[in-house]
């Protein structure tokens, strides 16, 4: 099964979220919330704008997919 590439970039801006607040922060539970929230967000933002974007539950869990592989990365490396 091949994934639509919006699902893609929207896995990549969750995960580019996730690193950059883990950076800025040391929180893996802040940047979840960060991702949660900037996906949800956008997913609201899409729903009330319909003649441009098409609000999609799947986007937001692709974008919020992203946190996962860096919060793997970051356990790992804390051993």
């Amino acid at each position: 099964m091949k994934l639509p590439s919006d699902k893609l970039l929207h896995f990549s801006v969750g995960a580019t979220i996730t690193v950059l607040v883990v950076i800025a922060t040391g929180s893996l539970a802040l940047a979840g919330a960060a991702v949660l929230l900037v996906g949800a967000g956008r997913e609201v933002y899409d729903a009330y704008h319909p003649d441009t974007n098409t609000a999609d539950i799947w986007d937001m869990v692709a974008t919020c997919a992203g946190w996962i592989p860096v919060a793997l990365v970051v356990q790992l490396t804390q051993l």
